[in-house]
């Protein structure tokens, strides 16, 4: 039996931590990604370990894991429990798996910076959650989550474990629902990696029962960075002629899907700027340095270990998505149709592949066409398939590669993708004409190009001189306001289109971007909140609003098969600060909340509407959802007046 000490036990102070009570769902065990074989870790020479586990790519700790690397010159492990693929994605339309693989890459390169080992535990990244129970349900439940960080501690063999998150599963503090189940199963896993009883069946290979002698969690909030007894990390030490704090900033860059090459270090909220611990479980008292996670440890000798294939390798050497997901049935008399397709690649081989593309739908199999890949890490290729078009509401095409006999060697396997083939019955008024102000995401535009919705991109030189009356519709896209700094200048021409009466549909923005700006006709302000349960009701609270009547009635049925979330980035309800003006148009909830009936907001101005919706339509216009589709052209199908 081991004791362990508590903050109580170390400093005298109250506050004790205590493992939350979890309900464990049983769900879908989600098959890791990695196909490559074992990977031997060589443990000859004594030393420590630092391990730091994070629920995404980029919530590490970069500057930590960098004053151990680069300055006591440590060997330290990043653990990922997913590859943030249900992130959102600011330099491109890839989403899902796509993005996945991005961020991985994006990961491996700032670990190179770092110094760091990554592996990742192989949960899929579902979207924001805002409970532990909701992510313990997706990711197969309480122990499914704990025995896997349990093999990576008893395999990698940390004496110190760090982590951004914590147990908190409580309003106000509590962090996202991933991060909640990373700090209770990094707490849990203290106990349990060291107990012989706990998942014997991973033994072997080197790997056995393991005590981590320190467990740490950072302090994020300012008002408890005055505590005894924390441990502040030294981060303007130099290494190379660079502060610490200068490389973890080098490294956080490279994550650029997620904005942070684009992020000013002074707008960081200072309890972020530092690097401060609280340690949270000992396996005993240990002499407290302010400045050293490592106070009073001692260097020990480690045996090899041969990690299980899973968690071996952490990018495929080559993988294919297929685009788009999702197109449409356009014929309905049983012919041939031909459907067009983009492969992207991902090569990590280092070498130029040559393989076969084929095509299977049903039980044909179609021969496309011979590629040879280059030896870039990223390429696209573009094919046409002629299939039989079915009667059904959902049909599927599985494009496969077939690598040629000098790849075999490098055992690629056979990588496959499916692209879904829809029937839609969404209509759009065949006067319209768009004017689109577009972002990073192409999915509006290729919806449009797709059902031959009359429409133009609007560049800087429209936006600031262009006839604008002449569309019925201006649409904003995603995160306008950040992408499109023309947008931002000429924002006035907007309002008087308004005002001359056009309509304007914006999609979401996010606080940074929009907030101490007047870009709407009336005051909006722009909240994090937002509701992530895509299954739970929605309610419309004016049914006879235009924008749910034409050019489609919305009916119940439009709000099933949503995916990821309802909405994002949530207007306040409040209205000295979301105007009164604006019409709620929906509400919705998560489980046992309340937001705010914001998500569709809709008012005069002038002659002209204004919307302005934080619903996450893009994804569900991007997979083709049909109530989706139907909403997206009741929002830009209104009549000009």
């Amino acid at each position: 039996m081991h004791k362990f000490f508590t903050m109580r036990n170390l400093t005298g102070r109250a506050r004790t931590f205590f493992s939350p009570v979890v309900i464990v769902i049983l769900a879908l065990f989600v098959n890791s990604e990695l196909t490559a074989g074992p990977a031997k870790r060589d443990g000859a020479k004594p030393g420590v370990v630092l391990m730091c586990v994070s629920a995404h790519p980029d919530d590490e700790d970069g500057a930590t894991l960098a004053y151990y690397t680069h300055i006591k010159h440590i060997k330290a492990y990043s653990i990922f429990y997913t590859r943030g693929e249900g992130g959102q994605n600011v330099i491109g339309p890839e989403l899902y798996k796509e993005l996945g693989e991005i961020r991985t890459e994006e990961t491996l390169a700032a670990s190179k910076i770092l110094g760091t080992k990554v592996y990742f535990l192989g949960f899929p990244d579902f979207g924001y959650s805002k409970t532990a129970k909701e992510t313990f349900r997706m990711w197969g439940g309480n122990d499914n989550v704990l025995q896997r960080i349990v093999y990576m501690i008893r395999a990698l063999k940390p004496d110190v474990i760090i982590t951004n998150h914590d147990t908190i599963t409580t309003l106000p503090y509590r962090q996202h629902g991933n991060h909640q189940v990373v700090g209770i199963t990094a707490y849990e896993a203290f106990a349990k990696a060291a107990d012989p009883a706990y998942h014997p069946e991973q033994f072997g290979n080197g790997v056995g029962p393991w005590q981590v002698k320190k467990l740490y969690f950072r302090v994020l909030r300012k008002s408890e960075l005055n505590q005894d007894s924390l441990v502040s990390i030294p981060v303007m030490q130099r290494s190379g002629g660079e502060t610490i704090q200068q490389i973890s900033w080098d490294a956080l860059k490279k994550h650029r899907t997620q904005g942070m090459d684009k992020l000013n270090f002074h707008d960081i909220p200072e309890a972020f700027r530092q690097h401060v611990y609280k340690l949270i479980l000992s396996v005993k008292k240990y002499p407290y340095n302010p400045h050293d996670l490592f106070s009073g440890l001692k260097p020990t000798v480690r045996p090899p270990v041969t990690l299980a294939k899973q968690y071996a390798v952490v990018l495929k050497p080559f993988s294919i998505f297929v685009h788009p997901k999702y197109s449409r049935v356009r014929d309905d008399n049983g012919s041939n149709e031909v459907f067009r397709f983009w492969l992207d690649t991902f090569n990590h081989t280092g070498a130029p592949l040559y393989f076969s593309l084929f095509a299977y739908h049903g039980k044909d199999q179609f021969f496309l066409e011979h590629e040879v890949l280059s030896r870039a890490v990223r390429d696209s290729i573009a094919f046409p398939v002629d299939v039989p078009v079915t009667a059904a509401a959902e049909d599927s095409v599985v494009i496969s590669v077939a690598p040629h006999e000098v790849a075999k060697s490098l055992d690629l396997g056979r990588p496959s993708d499916v692209a879904y083939l829809r029937r839609i019955t969404a209509k759009f008024d065949r006067s319209d004409y768009i004017g689109l102000v577009g972002t990073y995401d192409n999915t509006l535009a290729q919806t449009l190009s797709e059902f031959g919705v009359k429409y133009d991109p609007l560049d800087s030189a429209t936006l600031a001189v262009g006839n604008l009356n002449r569309f019925t519709t201006i649409v904003l896209d995603i995160r306008g306001y950040l992408y499109r700094h023309d947008l931002v200048k000429y924002n006035s021409r907007i309002l008087d289109y308004i005002r001359d009466g056009g309509n304007v549909v914006c999609f979401y923005n996010r606080p940074p971007e929009w907030n101490g700006h007047a870009f709407a006709p009336y005051p909006i302000d722009i909240t994090n909140h937002r509701v992530t349960e895509e299954t739970q009701p929605v309610t419309v609270l004016q049914p006879e609003n235009p924008l749910f009547l034409y050019p489609n009635r919305i009916t119940p049925v439009d709000w099933d098969g949503w995916v990821q979330e309802r909405n994002i980035y949530l207007p306040s309800g409040d209205t000295s600060l979301t105007s009164s003006e604006y019409q709620r148009l929906l509400a919705m909830s998560d489980e046992d909340q309340h937001e705010p009936s914001t998500s569709l907001l809709w008012a005069k101005y002038g002659d002209g509407t204004y919307i302005y919706t934080s619903l996450a339509l893009y994804r569900q216009v991007k997979d083709l959802n049909d109530g989706g589709v139907k909403l997206l052209f009741n929002l830009i199908s209104q009549p000009r007046h």
